[in-house]
């Protein structure tokens, strides 16, 4: 005789991924704030430099292990995916210093829309109703954003939204080379080229870190890893598609963050806008098979023939 699995059973297992997933968000969230610190402590190009070399030197135990080569004949698609990511890198970054915390990442979590949008344009994907319904969303949730009197009517909002555009071009070309290339050796080839393209203005402004601004950069570091390891956790314990929208709950920390540490407060229309453009990213991200993409500064995951792999895109 068989028995059917005990209600309250299911209980834990959702507590389980909601619960990992909402931490993760939370410390993507608490890595943006340390981001915007750490720059003002440190030149922006430094700040973004360690970010990518520290990358690179957690990739090369797994490239070793993996035994991936990194022989390519896609090298154009490798530089276009690296130069568009770094660039995002920069202007999110940029945005975090002069913008409120949560409209920050809020732009550049615009990035599964231009996805979206790339894949129709380049990748000649179809162009599905639940993408029609994101794109006209967002763009009524921009317009909220961007009236006149509202503090993203800046040049430092139009670089962050920039920034979501860029990220998604890189994550679009990701998919591109996903057709031939291994995952490790794409995530290697971007922490090299970079590593080495965002040593060179760094180079031009190094400041060595003192005590507390070391400090910044390993909590950047620390908050990253934790993010990504919780959110590993979580795309293992439930489907993509019901774990993905909850990383749009690192906007509510992100608000809390900026509200307790900076006295940032929206107004009304731009909760309506964050609130349309939110609705958009999780349409589109309901629609995906694999994790919808994080921040520049965050370790998304991607996913491999076995399975999900830990390893940072961007």
């Amino acid at each position: 005789m068989t028995h059917s699995r005990p209600a309250s059973g299911i209980l834990p297992e959702n507590a389980s991924w909601i619960g990992l997933a909402l931490f993760s968000a939370a410390c993507f969230a608490l890595m943006a704030a340390c981001v915007r610190i750490a720059c003002s402590e440190l030149p922006q190009s430094e700040v973004v430099f360690f970010r990518n070399f520290i990358g690179l030197l957690l990739l090369l135990p797994l490239l070793r292990r993996q035994r991936v080569s990194l022989k390519t004949s896609c090298f154009s698609l490798h530089l276009l995916r690296a130069l568009s990511g770094l660039a995002a890198m920069y202007l999110y970054f940029y945005g975090l210093r002069h913008l409120h915390l949560a409209d920050a990442l809020l732009l550049n979590y615009t990035s599964p829309i231009f996805i979206a949008l790339f894949a129709v344009l380049w990748l000649k994907e179809s162009w599905t109703g639940h993408r029609r319904l994101a794109l006209l969303l967002s763009v009524i949730g921009l317009a909220l954003l961007f009236h006149p009197s509202a503090g993203l009517f800046s040049t430092a909002g139009i670089l962050g939204l920039a920034s979501g555009a860029l990220a998604g071009l890189a994550l679009t070309t990701v998919k591109r080379l996903s057709a031939s290339e291994h995952p490790v050796s794409i995530v290697v080839w971007f922490g090299i080229i970079s590593s080495v393209a965002s040593a060179l203005p760094m180079l031009w402004s190094f400041q060595w870190p003192q005590g507390a601004a070391w400090g910044w950069l390993v909590a950047v570091g620390l908050f990253g890893s934790l993010g990504q390891l919780a959110l590993t956790a979580a795309y293992q314990r439930a489907p993509v598609t019901q774990v993905s929208p909850f990383g749009y709950t690192g906007l509510l920390f992100a608000g809390l963050i900026g509200f307790f540490a900076w006295g940032e407060q929206p107004d009304l229309t731009g909760i309506a806008g964050m609130l349309l453009i939110t609705i958009a990213g999780i349409t589109v991200a309901r629609e995906r098979a694999t994790p919808a993409p994080q921040p520049p500064s965050a370790v998304p995951v991607i996913e491999t023939e076995t399975g999900v792999n830990n390893t940072p895109t961007r």
